[in-house]
C-alpha cells in the first residue's frame, strides 16, 4: 500500500510539473507548446508498473487541467468541470492504448537495448496513438468556443504534435532512468538530453520573451504617437480658432467673404473641423436693429432663432443677450444653423459664459450636430475681444464644430498600425457622456486615458485590431529542436545500448571461456589420470605376459612351461578386457555403439554370471547371495550380451572392493521395470566421491586405482548402457558400510528387435580342421606378426605365401592362384583397402575369399573393409580358434 501511495504520488507531481511548466514557460502568448512531457511520462509510467500507473497519471492529467481554467471557481460550472474530466479521459486512454499497442498487438515492448523495437514502438504509442487526445480536445475547445472553428486544424495540429514529441523525448528517458540496471548507463542518456531539451526550450522562452518586450516597447511607442496626434490634432484646431479670433478682433467689420476666404484655408488642414461659426454679442435692444441689417447681407430673411422641436425652429424669446449664428463655413450642411441663438441651450450658454468670463478656450458639451444627426461633435468656443479685454469691447466668439468621428479616422496615420479612439466626456462626477464611439468589433482595448481640454475632461480610450503575432516560424524551429533532442536520444540509446550488449557479450565469453577452461583443466586432469591408470592397467598384465613367458622359456619341464603359458594368456585377458572398455566408451560417445533386445531368462543368466564370478569370489572367501524367485520363469526383453557386462562389471566391482563378508545379487520386477542390484560389504563410497562416480575416467580417489586398479570407465560404460536400454542406475553407499548399486530395466524394452543370423561356422570343431590341401596368401607388413600368423597357420597344415604390402600382394596374385587372402588393413605402400579394391576391380578375382586383419576393433573400419570387397574381419590380437572358424567357413563355400 505504501509502495502504491509512493508511486501515485510520484507519478502525479511529475505529471503536473511537467505540465504546469511547459503552459508556464513555453505557451506564451498562444504559442503552441511544441513538446508536452507529460504524455510520455504517462506512457512510460503504464510501461514500467501497468495498471498500478493509471492512478497517479490521473490524478496529475486531471490537476494539469484545472490549473488551465481562468479562475479556480470554474471548476463548480458542470460544463466546464465535465470538459477537464472528458480531456482528462483522453489524455490517460490515449496512453493507456499507447501501451497496449506497444505490449499486446506489436508485441515488441520498449526495448532499450533494441533501437528498431525501440523507434517502432515510440511511432505506435506517439504520433498513432496521440491523435486520440488532440481530437477530443480540440473538439471540446470548438465546442465550448474557446477557439473558432477555423482554428481547429491548427490547434489539433499543434496539440497532436505536443503530445507526440512529449512521447518520443520523455517516454526514452523514463525508461532508461528505471530500466538501466547501472547508473552510469543512465546518466549517459538522461542528462545530455535533458540538458539540450532545457537549453532549447530556455532558448525559445528567451526568444519569445524578447519579442513581447519589443511588441510592448512597439505598442507603447504606437500609444504615444497617437496621444501625440490627438494632442496635435486639438492644438491645431486650438490655433485656428486662435488665429480667426485675431482676426475678428483687429477688424471693425468683417464681411461673409472675408470669413470664407479666412476658413477655407483653415479647413483644409484640419478634416476634424466640420465647419467654422461667428457668433456676435447681440444684447436685447440690438436685437431688432440687427436682424433688419443683416437681412441686406449674404443670406435673406435672417432671424435669430432657436429650436421648438427637433425639426422646428422658431423665433427667440425674450432674454438680455443673444448670441446667434451670422457665419457659417461651410455653408452647405449650415445653413440652418445661421440665425440659430447658441445661448437657447442652457449647456452651451454656461459654456459661452465661462469662456467669456475666462476668456479662454472653452469646449460645450457633447451635442447632436446638425451636418450629420448620425453622430455627435463638440462646439470650440473662443471669445473675440477688441482693443481690450473689457466686457464693453466684448465681440462675440468664434466656434469650430469639430466632429470626433473624423478626428478618430485622421489617427490612421499608419495602416500597418491601425488605431481607433472614442471619447467620452467625464466632466461630471459619475456621468459619462459618449461623444464618439468607434466599431471596435474586432479590435481589442489598447490604452485609455483622460485628456483635459478647454475646461472639459474627455477619456479617451483607443483601440486596435486583434492581430496575433504568427508564431508558426517560432513553433516550427521549436519542433525542429525537440527533434534534435528526440535524434539525440535515439543515438545515446543506441550507443548505450551498443555498449552494454559488448559488455554482456564480452562478460558472457569471458564466463563461457572459464568455464570451458576450468572443463579443459579438469578434463585434463582426468585424462591425465585416466592415462596415468591406463598405463598402469596396460602395464600390469604386460609385465605379467612378460615374467611368465620368461619364466616359461627357463623351464625344461614342459607340462610347468604350460602353465605360466596358460596364466600369461589369463592376463592378456585383462588387457583385452581394459582395451574393449575403451573401445566400448568411445563407441558410446559417438553414438555408434548399437543394442538390440532378444528374450533373455532371468535364471540362466544368473546363474551364468555367478559361474563366471565364482572363482574370484572363493579366492577371497567371500560369500555370494542370489535373492530372486526361483519359482517364477523371469523372462525379460534387452541386450542379453550389454546386460550380462552391466552385471559382470557390478560384480566385479563388488569383489574387489570387498575385503570380507559377502556379495548379494538381487532381482525383482515391478508392473513396468525389472530390477537388478549388486550389494557388497566393502569399503563403501563417500558422498563426495559418489557425485563424480559415474563420469568417465573417474573413480572415488586416486588412491584407488593405486591401490584396487581400473580404468575408470566401468560405472560410466554401465550408466549409458543402461539408460540406452532405457532404465537408470543409482547408488546408495555409506563409508565403511558398503555399497549397493541398482539398475532398472524395462519391460517393454524400446531397443529394435535382433535379427536372428543363424553363425554356421560356430558349431565348426576346430580340433579336426586341416588346411593341408590349402593355399594361402598372408599379407602382413610386421615381421612377428608375419612369423606369429605363419606359426598358428602351420599348426593346421597350412604354409602361406607371405607378401609384405598390397603392391607385393597384388603381383603374387596376378602370377600364382591361391585360395583364400589374409589381408592386413595398415601397411605402407599400399594399405589393405587399396590392395582389396585393386583385386576386386583390376584383378576380377571377385570370388576369392579375403579376410581383413587388423587391431583397428571399431565398427567404421569393419563397415569400410566391408564396403571394399572383403568377405569378412578379424581383429587382432589373433583368436586362432576364430581364425581356423573363419578360414573354414569361406573355404568350405567356395
Amino acid at each position: 500500500m505504501k509502495n502504491l501511495f509512493v508511486l501515485t504520488f510520484s507519478l502525479a507531481s511529475a505529471y503536473f510539473l511537467t505540465g504546469f511548466a511547459s503552459n508556464l514557460l513555453l505557451s506564451i502568448d498562444g504559442y503552441a507548446v511544441a513538446s508536452w512531457p507529460p504524455s510520455g511520462i504517462a506512457l512510460a509510467g503504464l510501461l514500467l508498473w501497468n495498471r498500478r500507473a493509471l492512478p497517479g497519471i490521473i490524478i496529475g492529467a486531471l490537476l494539469t487541467n484545472i490549473v488551465n481554467l481562468d479562475s479556480a471557481s470554474d471548476i463548480f460550472n458542470w460544463q466546464i468541470a465535465i470538459q477537464a474530466l472528458l480531456v482528462t479521459t483522453a489524455s490517460v486512454l490515449q496512453a493507456w492504448i499507447g501501451a497496449q499497442f506497444i505490449t499486446k498487438v506489436i508485441k515488441a515492448p520498449l526495448d532499450l537495448s533494441s533501437l528498431k523495437h525501440c523507434i517502432q514502438s515510440l511511432f505506435i504509442a506517439g504520433p498513432v496513438c496521440c491523435v486520440l487526445a488532440a481530437g477530443v480536445g480540440t473538439f471540446l475547445l470548438v465546442s465550448n468556443h474557446v477557439i473558432p472553428a477555423h482554428g481547429a486544424i491548427d490547434n489539433f495540429i499543434a496539440w497532436w504534435i505536443g503530445d507526440s514529441v512529449g512521447v518520443l523525448i520523455f517516454t526514452p528517458l523514463v525508461l532508461a532512468g528505471f530500466n538501466y540496471q547501472q547508473v552510469q548507463n543512465r546518466l549517459q542518456v538522461i542528462i545530455p538530453s535533458l540538458m539540450i531539451y532545457i537549453i532549447i526550450s530556455a532558448g525559445f522562452y528567451t526568444a519569445s520573451n524578447f519579442k513581447k518586450e519589443k511588441e510592448i516597447q512597439k505598442q507603447e511607442l504606437k500609444i504615444l504617437s497617437v496621444q501625440d496626434a490627438i494632442s496635435q490634432r486639438i492644438d491645431e484646431v486650438s490655433a485656428h480658432l486662435s488665429l480667426l479670433a485675431t482676426f475678428f478682433a483687429s477688424s471693425d467689420e468683417v464681411t461673409f467673404d472675408e470669413f470664407k476666404l479666412f476658413t477655407s484655408k483653415q479647413l483644409s488642414y484640419s478634416q476634424e473641423i466640420v465647419a467654422f461659426e461667428w457668433v456676435p454679442y447681440i444684447s436685447a435692444e440690438q436685437l431688432a436693429d440687427f436682424e433688419r441689417s443683416e437681412n441686406t447681407q449674404y443670406i435673406d430673411d435672417y432671424y435669430v432663432k432657436e429650436r421648438w422641436s427637433e425639426e422646428v425652429w422658431e423665433p427667440v424669446s425674450s432674454r438680455d443677450f443673444y448670441y446667434p449664428v451670422l457665419y457659417a463655413y461651410p455653408l452647405i450642411g449650415n445653413v440652418s444653423v445661421i440665425g440659430f441663438d447658441l445661448a437657447s441651450n442652457k449647456g452651451r450658454a454656461a459654456a459661452l459664459h465661462k469662456a467669456k468670463i475666462l476668456n479662454e478656450l472653452v469646449l460645450s458639451e457633447p451635442i447632436d450636430l446638425v451636418q450629420n444627426t448620425q453622430e455627435k461633435g463638440v462646439l470650440f468656443l473662443h471669445p473675440v475681444f477688441g482693443n481690450s479685454t473689457t466686457e464693453d469691447d466684448f465681440k462675440g466668439f468664434v466656434v469650430a464644430v469639430v466632429s470626433l468621428k473624423k478626428l478618430s479616422q485622421s489617427l490612421l496615420f499608419d495602416q500597418n498600425n491601425l488605431v481607433a479612439a472614442s471619447f467620452l466626456d467625464v466632466t461630471l462626477p459619475n456621468q459619462k457622456q459618449s461623444i464618439y464611439t468607434a466599431d471596435t468589433h474586432s479590435f481589442e482595448l489598447l490604452k485609455e486615458y483622460q485628456l483635459l481640454i478647454g475646461k472639459r475632461i474627455w477619456q479617451v480610450q483607443l483601440h486596435e485590431p486583434v492581430v496575433r503575432t504568427s508564431w508558426l516560424m517560432y513553433w516550427l524551429a521549436q519542433i525542429v529542436g525537440m527533434l534534435f533532442v528526440w535524434l539525440l536520444i535515439t543515438f545515446l540509446i543506441s550507443v548505450t545500448g551498443t555498449n552494454i550488449q559488448i559488455r554482456e557479450q564480452v562478460a558472457k565469453q569471458t564466463r563461457v571461456l572459464r568455464q570451458e577452461k576450468q572443463k579443459a583443466d579438469e578434463a585434463s586432469h582426468i585424462k591425465s589420470q585416466f592415462l596415468a591408470n591406463m598405463s598402469h592397467e596396460v602395464r600390469t598384465p604386460i609385465n605379467g605376459i612378460k615374467g611368465l613367458h620368461y619364466l616359461a622359456l627357463q623351464q625344461n619341464d614342459w607340462p610347468q612351461a604350460r602353465t605360466y603359458i596358460e596364466q600369461a594368456d589369463g592376463a592378456l585377458g585383462v588387457l583385452l578386457r581394459v582395451l574393449n572398455d575403451v573401445l566400448d566408451f568411445s563407441k558410446m560417445e559417438a553414438g555408434k555403439l548399437d543394442l538390440v533386445q532378444e528374450p533373455i531368462n532371468v535364471g540362466r543368466l544368473v546363474d551364468e554370471v555367478t559361474n563366471l564370478m565364482q572363482f574370484e569370489v572363493d579366492v577371497k572367501s567371500l560369500e555370494l547371495h542370489l535373492d530372486y524367485d526361483k519359482t517364477t520363469n523371469l523372462t525379460i526383453h534387452t541386450d542379453p550380451i550389454r546386460l550380462k557386462q552391466i552385471l559382470l562389471n557390478l560384480l566385479n566391482n563388488a569383489v574387489k572392493f570387498t575385503a570380507q563378508g559377502c556379495i548379494t545379487l538381487k532381482v525383482w520386477q515391478s508392473k513396468k521395470m525389472t530390477y537388478f542390484s549388486v550389494n557388497d560389504t566393502g569399503i563403501g563410497i563417500s558422498e563426495a566421491a559418489q557425485k563424480q562416480l559415474f563420469k568417465p575416467f573417474s573413480q572415488a580417489d586416486s588412491s584407488t586405482s593405486r591401490q584396487y586398479g581400473g580404468t575408470g570407465l566401468g560405472l560410466s560404460i554401465c550408466k549409458k548402457l543402461v539408460e540406452l536400454m532405457g532404465g537408470a542406475i543409482d547408488l546408495a553407499s555409506h563409508e565403511g558400510k558398503g555399497s549397493t548399486f541398482t539398475f532398472s530395466v524395462p519391460l517393454d524394452s524400446p531397443l529394435p528387435k535382433a535379427e536372428q543370423v543363424q553363425q554356421q561356422y560356430n558349431e565348426i570343431d576346430v580340433e579336426s580342421l586341416s588346411f593341408t590341401d590349402y593355399k594361402l596368401l598372408l599379407v602382413e607388413d610386421n615381421s612377428l606378426n608375419q612369423h606369429v600368423a605363419s606359426a598358428i597357420l602351420k599348426t593346421k597344415g597350412c604354409v602361406a605365401d607371405i607378401a609384405s604390402d598390397g603392391f607385393e600382394a597384388i603381383k603374387m596374385l596376378t602370377t600364382n592362384s591361391y585360395d583364400i587372402v589374409l589381408m592386413d588393413i595398415q601397411m605402407p605402400n599400399m594399405d589393405g583397402l587399396q590392395a582389396t579394391k585393386v583385386i576386386r576391380n583390376d584383378l576380377g578375382l571377385i570370388d576369392l575369399p579375403i579376410i581383413g586383419l587388423s587391431a583397428n576393433a571399431h565398427d567404421d573400419d569393419v563397415k569400410k573393409a566391408v564396403a571394399c570387397g572383403m568377405d569378412n574381419y578379424i581383429t587382432k590380437p589373433i583368436d586362432a580358434n576364430t581364425l581356423f572358424k573363419t578360414l573354414w567357413h569361406h573355404l568350405s563355400h567356395k
